[in-house]
């Protein structure tokens, strides 16, 4: 158990920042927020600085120095608050019930970052002396838009510098408790087609002389994919790393049934091919194709026979190790072009995020496995990648840090939703844990213990 006054401490930062509306996509709130996090951490010791970003400022904190470095990733930005009717308590005054703390950013990312700061807290309070490492604190405010500013940010102020670890901004705790931590990220390509073929909506008896914009990017979309979800651009594939036997050993062995999946989810039809036995390896290493929305035309009550002028569909690809978003654009194109859609306008919405992929042996992934199983009393999943993505391709391409997500976001938090929340026993064990990850640190950086295997990206100290 903590000391009451370390919970009561953090919980208070945590208000504070909550009551912070840091909203990104509206600029809102993000130089206030930006000052209350480096004030945070300059009372924690750091040596702090405040960059400004295309959006939000980055805030900076340093302190140590030695032959380990590591970055500790967070970012102080959070999704809007709406619907806010759906909420059952005020969204930017964090309130609890049944165990529980609700409030926007409570979990993502504010509740991660305040669960890390105090375990640093305690840490220090235990360990005064100078740091045997360098700790590098980087919390971003454009996270939730993307990080627009974050691989310049990088390359401008970091220059040169070499990471051995980067902590991400996250981690997950399954339904039942068991700690998860992510050793890699999928990339995202999203885009958009567009076809125009009249100048206005045309009468539908028309249709007998003139070619539908639906209809030619229906067909434009059916092209792209089968039935198995294989996406059939020539090309895709050509680059995609093959998983490690380790890491297709973890994946073999799914942590949640299929049938749970099902059940959470709702989903109904499965794509040709998948089964409870290799579902999970899909999820993790599987590149996939999805349509976002189609538009255009009348969809309103009743009947309209119009014949459209124009159309859309807005269509994301998530990437696995080494796909390039930008390359696979210029696949797409070819493709389009070669099956006779060169009238089909190409907007491009995001191809920045590349997918990453660490050793899930990494010696600080089994440090961290043996400090989450002993607070959380649970066994610990090591996946060997999220199906889901995240800006965190600078670090390893630029710093040549490993990835690492390990944190509190449990699988009910309402991430992005109305009502998002964390639960409060499992925040104060990630403080406790969290502490003991920086002790560690220090006694690895201090030679006390062997490194063990070194990662794909970063090497031993």
């Amino acid at each position: 158990m903590l000391p009451k006054e370390t919970l009561q401490r953090a919980r208070e930062d945590l208000r504070r920042l909550v009551a912070i509306p840091s909203v990104s996509a509206r600029g809102q709130g993000l130089s206030e927020c930006a000052r209350a996090v480096r004030s945070l951490l300059t009372e924690a010791g750091f040596e702090t600085e405040i960059h400004t970003g295309e959006i939000g400022p980055f805030v900076v904190g340093e302190i140590g120095d030695g032959p380990l470095t590591v970055v500790v990733y967070n970012h102080y930005d959070v999704q809007p608050e709406e619907p806010v009717d759906l909420w059952h308590s005020a969204p930017f005054d964090m309130s609890e019930r049944d165990g529980r703390w609700y409030g926007r950013g409570v979990a993502d990312d504010k509740g991660e970052f305040v669960s890390r700061l105090e375990g640093w807290r305690l840490f220090r309070e235990r360990n005064p002396r100078p740091l045997p490492f360098r700790l590098i604190w980087l919390v971003d405010g454009e996270e939730e838009i993307g990080s627009p500013s974050l691989e310049t940010f990088l390359k401008t102020r970091f220059s040169g510098v070499k990471a051995d670890i980067c902590w991400w901004e996250y981690g997950e705790i399954d339904s039942s408790g068991r700690p998860i931590i992510l050793c890699g990220f999928k990339g995202v390509m999203a885009v958009e087609l567009r076809c125009r073929m009249a100048r206005a909506d045309l009468h539908s008896s028309l249709g007998a002389a003139f070619d539908n914009p639906l209809w030619r990017l229906a067909a434009a979309t059916a092209s792209l994919r089968d039935g198995s979800g294989r996406v059939l651009i020539d090309g895709f594939y050509d680059t995609v790393r093959q998983p490690t036997q380790p890491e297709q050993d973890l994946a073999a062995e799914p942590p949640f049934s299929f049938s749970s999946l099902v059940q959470a989810t709702g989903g109904q039809r499965v794509l040709d091919g998948i089964d409870p036995d290799n579902f999970y390896a899909a999820m993790n290493f599987a590149p996939c194709m999805n349509v976002n929305g189609f538009s255009g035309g009348y969809a309103g009550e009743g009947a309209k026979t119009v014949l459209p002028a124009e159309g859309a569909v807005k269509i994301d690809f998530r990437l696995v190790p080494d796909q390039d978003p930008q390359h696979v654009v210029s696949l797409l194109r070819a493709h389009l072009d070669r099956h006779g859609f060169e009238d089909i306008e190409l907007i491009v919405h995001d191809a920045n995020v590349k997918p990453v992929r660490s050793s899930t042996d990494h010696w600080f992934i089994q440090d961290a496995k043996e400090h989450l199983e002993r607070h959380f009393g649970r066994p610990v999943i090591v996946q060997p990648s999220s199906p889901a993505s995240g800006t965190s391709h600078p670090f390893v391409d630029q710093l040549g840090a490993s990835i690492a997500g390990i944190g509190l976001t449990h699988h009910g938090a309402m991430l992005h939703s109305p009502n998002e929340n964390i639960i409060v026993a499992q925040f104060e064990a990630m403080i406790a844990c969290s502490a003991e990850i920086f002790q560690r640190l220090s006694e690895r950086a201090n030679g006390i213990g062997s490194f063990g295997t070194s990662s794909t990206h970063g090497g031993t100290p």
